[in-house]
């Protein structure tokens, strides 16, 4: 009798320890996925597109406005007829008051991979020793692999900026409780398997 009482206690124990913890658990599993770095001045932000509802441009434009590059550039390929995704941003952006002579285009990529490594030249030839990358906050640590992996051969330093979560349309807490932000996290942890399996 006492057996089964210890081995009720135990099971008990254990349900409600697993119950108010896992959302703890989850929250770092997707809290894992943010990297953000300490800006300083660079000589051009780079956005990657990818969003749906132009959070990267606003903070890209925040930080131009904030003084800390005097470059923006927009990377992103087609995305229907002769509409591109850099265009596109290159038009919000314009929209937010940042002059066209500021917005540099890169229209050819379709990927993370595709982005850095067709932005290298682009950053290249206006001379720049830093960028700072910006995309939303569940993309950070892949894009910052990709880039760094490919810039760091150029001697070309790498600062990531990430979307504030206050900014994002992406909820850190209970994300799993919606379709879009679990879909997010498993195909970021998806994706960072196949990177590192590509040597990024």
């Amino acid at each position: 009798m006492k057996k089964r009482i210890l081995v009720f206690i135990t099971i008990f124990i254990f349900i409600v320890v697993t119950s108010a913890s896992y959302p703890l658990f989850l929250t770092a599993f997707a809290k894992n996925l943010i990297v953000s770095d300490k800006l300083k001045p660079a000589d051009i932000i780079i956005v990657p597109s990818g969003d749906d509802n132009g959070e990267r441009v606003n903070s890209a434009v925040k930080l131009y406005k904030q003084g800390l590059a005097s470059k923006i550039l927009m990377s992103g390929g087609p995305l229907q007829w002769r509409l591109t995704s850099a265009t596109w941003m290159k038009k919000h952006a314009m929209a937010l008051g940042v002059p066209e002579k500021d917005i540099l285009l890169e229209e050819k990529s379709d990927s993370t991979i595709d982005n850095a490594n067709f932005c290298l030249p682009i950053v290249k030839k206006q001379g720049a020793k830093s960028v700072i990358l910006v995309t939303s906050p569940t993309h950070t640590r892949r894009a910052k692999r990709t880039y760094k992996r490919v810039f760091s051969k150029h001697k070309i330093d790498v600062m990531m900026h990430s979307v504030p979560l206050t900014d994002s349309e992406f909820k850190l807490e209970a994300w799993w409780k919606s379709h879009e932000d679990t879909q997010k996290v498993l195909w970021e942890y998806g994706s960072l398997m196949f990177y590192f399996l590509k040597g990024y």
